[in-house]
Parts: structure tokens; C-alpha cells; sequence
């Protein structure tokens, strides 16, 4: 029985060098760098790596996996990811705050979902919005298209990232249009009025049909809807996650298992304060606890993948392991180095 730990944004833009990892102390993610097999990989997201994971096109369709996820039904239709941001002139660019930064409250999503849905019905584009933060588009045609998870473009500009390929015009097309349509929306004008951030567009990528994925796990644990919609769609459970690592321990049951830990805040817009709290809480309810139960769960090994915007490692480490004595722990900054 092997479990795969998943953890996005467990690394810092590289940019920053290893300042924000200096006094954080992390001692079983030391110990799993440390002392397990060790490859330090390329920057990927959660959907770049789950897409991999499942042996998805390069083009990224996964939309409907996560409509799925999120409790609708993708049926044969194509859907892509028309996620609500805002977009703050800086300068001479674009810049995307994403929904984590909008909290868009129910009624708002409906409201704006019926604006946008109005607008462009009569180009066979139809808008739902299953959460109020994720919200979906469905199109009469697939489009020849190359598109960016939002979380990717996330405190960057937008210029590199807007879609291109056969299609990438029309697009463009669509989010100036959704741009001007909300400008003025009167729920926009209301959250202007409490001082937060109009959801004044979308960012539409993620365009495919659902197709039953590769299914490299027994189970998925963890409540992101593409991690769930996956699973699903190829017939394998996807489960709640325990409140820590010991109880999830207590309930593995399979030969190959992933858990999706997304609770740590994207580094995109550098609040390395809550980022810091996150680690030491994902090292005190899920590392600390599977390091030390590992001996004893009936378990093979624990893989760590963990993800940065530009590089990322992963970690196998087994009960043995425990025993490499040769392989000292450093502190966390150095395995950022």
C-alpha cells in the first residue's frame, strides 16, 4: 500500500531565493527530503500535474473533470473553465487576481452569470456556475485552442497567457467583451462600495469533452473538484479527507492512493506570513503525524510531490528509510536552495 502525498504551493518562486523558508521549522518534511529517495522536478500546478498524473493531452482539458467534481454532469458537450477574476491595470499591463482574492458571495454569481449568459447566447455559449467561485462555460464547438490554468496566471500578467492557437482571437474576443459587460454591473458597483474588488471578467482555458481517464490510483482523497471529477470519471472512489494524518492512516485501504493537501495559499501574491502558517500547520496535522504512524499503518511507502511555481521535488520514503542515519537532516531552506 503506497500513498501519495500531494501538495501544491509547498515551494516559493524561485526568485526569492531561500529567505522565506529561514527559521520555519518543518522537522518531518526535513526528514522526508532527507532521508527519502529525492528528485527535484519542474514547476508545475495542481491541474498541470493532476493532467500528467492521468495521462491527459498537453492542452489541458480538463474542465469537464472538474465540473464533475463540483456536481454537475459534463455529458458529451464540450466545457471550459470560465473562472471569475479581476483585472487590475498595472502600468502598462493586465494583471489577474483570481477568485481566492473575490470570495463572490452566491448571489453575485448569479447575478453576473445571467449577465454574461445573456450577452452571449446567441453565439451557442451558455454559463453556469455550480460555486459561486468556479464557475463553467459550455460551447457549441471545441475550440482549437491553447489556454493557462488560472492558477498559473494568478498576481502575473496577462499578456503571456491570454489564448492562443487556431481560436485564441475569438477568446481574447470573449474576455474583452466579459470585461465590458461587468464593468459596470450594478453588483460590481456594490462591492466597489465596500471596497472590494470587482469581478469585472473571466479566464477561459481548460476546453475538452470528457473522456474516461487513466486511473493510476485506488482512491483519491481530498476535496479539490478536478482531483474528485477525475477519479470519478474513471471509476475509482474519491473520498473525504480526515481531519489530520492520523486518521487518515486509520482509513487507507488500497495499493495506490492520492491525497490532495490544498490548503496552503498560492505564493502568487507573496503573503508569506499565511503561506508560513500553512506549512507549520500542514507540518503539524498531516507530516508529523504519517512520519511517526508510518511504521506501524501497514503502509510501503509515503511519496511526497511537492509543487512551486518553478520547481518542485518529490520524496519516496519508506519505513527503512528511518534508518539512513548518513542522510543528516538540513533545514528547510537548504532543499530550496
Amino acid at each position: 500500500m503506497n500513498c501519495h502525498l500531494l501538495v501544491p504551493n509547498l515551494y516559493w518562486p524561485a526568485a526569492a531565493g531561500t529567505e522565506p523558508y529561514r527559521g520555519l521549522e518543518a522537522p518531518a518534511l526535513e526528514t522526508l527530503l532527507a532521508r527519502g529517495h529525492r528528485l527535484r522536478t519542474g514547476g508545475a500546478s495542481l491541474e498541470r500535474w493532476l493532467a500528467a498524473a492521468y495521462g491527459l493531452p498537453a492542452g489541458l482539458p480538463l474542465a469537464p473533470y472538474a465540473l464533475r467534481g463540483d456536481g454537475g454532469d459534463p455529458g458529451d458537450d464540450c466545457w471550459m473553465h470560465a473562472d471569475p477574476v479581476h483585472l487590475r491595470v498595472h502600468g502598462d499591463r493586465l494583471v489577474l487576481a483570481d477568485a481566492t482574492r473575490l470570495q463572490v458571495t452566491p448571489d453575485e454569481a448569479r447575478a453576473f452569470i445571467a449577465a454574461l449568459g445573456a450577452h452571449f447566447a446567441a453565439e451557442g455559449i451558455a454559463i453556469i456556475a455550480p460555486d459561486p467561485q468556479r464557475w463553467y462555460l459550455r460551447s457549441a464547438d471545441e475550440p482549437r485552442l491553447s489556454t493557462n490554468p488560472t492558477a498559473e496566471v494568478a498576481g502575473r500578467s496577462i499578456e503571456p497567457f491570454l489564448p492562443s492557437g487556431d481560436d485564441g482571437a475569438h477568446w481574447r474576443r470573449v474576455i474583452n467583451e466579459a470585461q465590458m459587460l461587468l464593468h459596470d454591473h450594478p453588483r460590481n458597483q456594490e462591492r466597489e462600495a465596500r471596497g472590494e474588488l470587482p469581478v469585472n471578467s473571466i479566464w477561459p482555458w481548460g476546453a475538452g469533452r470528457a473522456r474516461r481517464p487513466a486511473t493510476p490510483y485506488d482512491a483519491v482523497w481530498g476535496g479539490h473538484p478536478l482531483a474528485t471529477g477525475l477519479a470519478t470519471a474513471g471509476g475509482v472512489a474519491a473520498r473525504r479527507l480526515p481531519a489530520s494524518g492520523t486518521e487518515l492512516l486509520k482509513a487507507l485501504n488500497g495499493r495506490s492512493q492520492l491525497v490532495v493537501l490544498s490548503s496552503l495559499p498560492a505564493t502568487a501574491y507573496g503573503d508569506l506570513t499565511a503561506w508560513r502558517a500553512a506549512v507549520s500547520l500542514l507540518e503539524r496535522d498531516w507530516l508529523a503525524p504519517l512520519l511517526a504512524g508510518l511504521a506501524d499503518s501497514g503502509l510501503n511507502s509515503i511519496t511526497l510531490h511537492g509543487l512551486g511555481p518553478d520547481f518542485g521535488q518529490v520524496s519516496e520514503y519508506r519505513p527503512r528509510d528511518r534508518l539512513r542515519f548518513w542522510r543528516r537532516t538540513r533545514p528547510l531552506h537548504a532543499y530550496a536552495a
